[in-house]
This record gives C-alpha cells, structure tokens and sequence, in this order.
C-alpha cells in the first residue's frame, strides 16, 4: 500500500515550515478543504436527489440555471 497523506495533515506538516505562523491560514485552508469534500459528495449523489439538469431559470448573464448551480 502506498503511503497516503491527507490533505490536513500536509498543510499542518507544511505549517512546521513558518515557526511565526499564527494557524489562521491552516485553519482556512482546512475549512476550504472541508467544503470541497462536502461539494464533492453532493456532486456525485446530484443523480440521486435529483439536482441535475436545468431549473428553466436563465441567468443574469443569460445562461440557463442548473440545478447544481442553485444548491452550490
């Protein structure tokens, strides 16, 4: 098995790095990870809960709105 570092504990590892380092750019970073995994599970149940496909609302620049476009 190969040797898997998540995500958090590579921006923790990196934070050694900058001793004057407050965390708050960690703890960002972490946040911002956190809603990419929430984004990313959404986007593949978006099939199952029916949030594909068009609202048959357009835009303000025109272009039709997507289902996944109102739940992000």
């Amino acid at each position: 098995m190969s040797n898997l570092i998540t995500i958090e504990r590579h921006i923790l590892e990196q934070q050694k790095y900058f001793p004057d380092a407050s965390g708050e750019l960690t703890d960002l970073l972490n946040d911002v990870a956190f809603a990419a995994k929430l984004v990313r599970r959404e986007v593949v149940r978006a099939g199952l809960v029916d949030i594909l496909g068009f609202t048959g609302n357009v835009n303000v620049q025109g272009e039709e709105v997507k289902k996944l476009d109102l739940f992000a």
